[in-house]
């Protein structure tokens, strides 16, 4: 009798349970987010081949458009940060950011890996070192490390936030 009731138990639990999907998504914690970061990552990249974007030709175009709170403009895409440095990304070739300086000098280059979610973008500096690296876990959330592994920010929307959960920078 215990036997046929146990296996009534199991058929009942497996009808309802069957009706049901498991909706939800991946989440990260810091360890998680950077083994996935640093997997296959080149530590130099050759400098030279990006000589023209060195300095923003466009600055002081930029510059106004992003007054005006645009983010497109003609072949680009531009992001702007409230200490005044801004990255621009061409049309031609979104995988390719440039950030620069409030005074349009090239301060980081960053390569973004990947499609979907989670995503990488590598951030090289002047030199071609690496610099950064953020990893995309969705359109709301970012993990960045720096070069030593060590979690420099985390943006959840548009705040940015330290290790210790300080709120450090905004972006628009």
């Amino acid at each position: 009798m215990k036997n046929y009731l146990l296996i009534y138990i199991l058929f009942i639990s497996l009808i309802f349970n069957a009706g049901y999907t498991l909706n939800g998504g991946v989440s990260y914690t810091v360890n998680s987010a950077r083994q996935i970061s640093f997997a296959n990552v080149a530590i130099h990249i050759n400098i030279k081949e990006y000589k023209n974007y060195l300095s923003d030709k466009n600055h002081i175009k930029n510059k106004k458009i992003l007054n005006k709170n645009k983010t497109k403009y003609k072949n680009r895409y531009l992001t702007s940060f409230s200490d005044g440095s801004y990255a621009v990304t061409y049309k031609n070739n979104i995988k390719i950011s440039y950030y620069y300086n409030p005074n349009g000098k090239l301060e980081l280059i960053d390569f973004n890996i990947g499609k979907d979610y989670p995503s990488k973008r590598i951030g090289y500096d002047i030199k071609g070192e690496l610099n950064s690296i953020t990893l995309d876990v969705s359109k709301e959330e970012q993990f960045v490390f720096n070069k030593n592994k060590k979690l420099i920010a985390h943006w959840i929307g548009n705040n940015c936030y330290n290790e210790q959960g300080e709120l450090i920078m905004t972006r628009e």
